[in-house]
């Protein structure tokens, strides 16, 4: 049955589900051993997290990089917001264009220009040169992102591969828990260069764990450019891509100005609010993994719940007014909810193109990563003449919107 079949039943899909398609994924397991399928898979993993980690940074380090290069804050800032605006419209262009090459090779390929690019950054003695070297990196991160997930996906057998996408996607939670707050640490301890030069370290790490552990795997679909917007035909794509968009936007627009919000209209005192935003990524590797989970029983109920529980923490939020107690249990409930949703959104992609999944992705990534711009841009609009709550219902809306959306989605009927 298609993907895209209506069924009362609902249960997640993966991508190519022929007996043909079976068979490749099931292969490189069977070559490699489950340990060794599995290592490789967490090599990929921590590729995302090693792009996540130098994509945000520079937000801790804005003051000593612009001292350095003599350039305001915000005009670091964009290192930041162009990273993320590179890695998402190029996607699609770049997964095309390397779209005959064999997969492990190319991820090698993107994890050499990281290595480089981050020791650029480390080198570089004017902010023209930083820039060059971050948009090099972002055009690796986008590549990164459209490939990761289809990967993982051919090193597991077919029944594990919400799992491996999980595995995939901890690197961003891990990121924002472990290695932002790394990054920062060491950058305030040695200079910001140091951050680089440890991160380009990490890379290299990385780089060797790939080129061990992963076997070689061919492409397993051609895409043309043309072809990719045509995806959108397919009523799921669609859907999946919309409920994406509203989703980031409602989150980002929200979560770009919970700082504020915790300080001014729930009364957190200052020095607590980065304590939180730990517990905040704490909770949202705990909300990956548990997402995985339920996203392989019940694909289409999980990213429901996963969006209503996100719109209804950010409403109760405002509503808790100063009862500590109640803002960090609904803190949590919201980091839960959110970092669930990339598993189960990459997994409604999967589902919804099992012929062109990295082609797929670099729709979904080129959505994901202009959304956030543009909820951190709308969310300012609204701080800046309404206040922090404000903004907080506006993140609720969007994500209403999106559990709207996401009643559209048909899933497939079981074999």
């Amino acid at each position: 049955m298609t993907p895209s079949s209506p069924s009362r039943h609902d249960t997640a899909a993966v991508p190519d589900t022929t007996p043909e398609g079976a068979e490749r994924q099931a292969a490189p397991p069977a070559l490699l051993g489950p340990l060794r399928s599995w290592l490789a898979v967490v090599a990929v993993g921590m590729g995302v997290f090693a792009f996540t980690t130098t994509e945000m940074v520079p937000i801790g380090l804005l003051p000593a990089m612009s001292g350095d290069l003599g350039v305001s804050e915000g005009t670091v800032g964009l290192s930041v917001t162009l990273y993320g605006a590179i890695a998402g419209l190029f996607a699609p262009v770049l997964t095309v264009a390397t779209r005959r090459f064999d997969r492990r090779l190319l991820l090698l390929v993107v994890l050499t220009v990281f290595v480089v690019g981050n020791a650029f950054t480390a080198l570089s003695s004017s902010y023209a040169i930083l820039m060059t070297s971050r948009l090099l990196t972002g055009f690796a991160h986008g590549v990164m992102w459209s490939i990761a997930a289809s990967i993982a996906i051919r090193l597991v057998p077919p029944e594990k591969s919400v799992r491996a996408t999980a595995v995939v996607f901890s690197g961003i939670s891990i990121a924002s828990v472990a290695g932002v707050p790394f990054g920062t640490f060491v950058g305030g301890l040695s200079g910001w260069r140091t951050a680089f030069w440890a991160i380009a370290a990490i890379g290299v790490l990385i780089l060797a764990a790939v080129a061990v552990l992963l076997p070689p795997l061919a492409p397993r679909s051609v895409v043309r450019l043309a072809e990719v917007p045509r995806l959108l035909r397919d009523g799921n794509l669609r859907i999946a891509t919309l409920v994406t968009a509203a989703m980031v936007i409602g989150h980002f627009a929200a979560y770009t100005y919970v700082a504020p919000f915790l300080e001014q209209d729930a009364g957190i005192p200052s020095h607590w609010v980065s304590a939180l935003l730990l517990l905040y990524g704490v909770a949202g590797v705990v909300g990956n993994f548990a997402g995985g989970a339920a996203a392989a029983r019940a694909l289409r109920a999980t990213t429901l719940t996963c969006i209503l529980l996100l719109a209804a923490a950010v409403v109760l939020l405002v509503v808790n007014g100063r009862w500590h107690p109640g803002t960090v249990i609904l803190l949590l409930v919201w980091g839960i909810a959110y970092t669930a949703l990339p598993v189960c959104l990459q997994t409604l992609v999967f589902a919804s193109a099992p012929k062109a999944p990295e082609a797929a992705t670099s729709l979904y990534i080129c959505a994901f990563n202009v959304s956030i711009a543009l909820g951190a841009m709308v969310g300012g609009w609204f701080v800046d003449s309404s206040g922090p709550s404000a903004v907080m219902f506006l993140g609720a809306g969007f994500s209403v919107l999106a559990a709207l959306l996401m009643t559209r989605y048909r899933v497939a009927r079981p074999e």
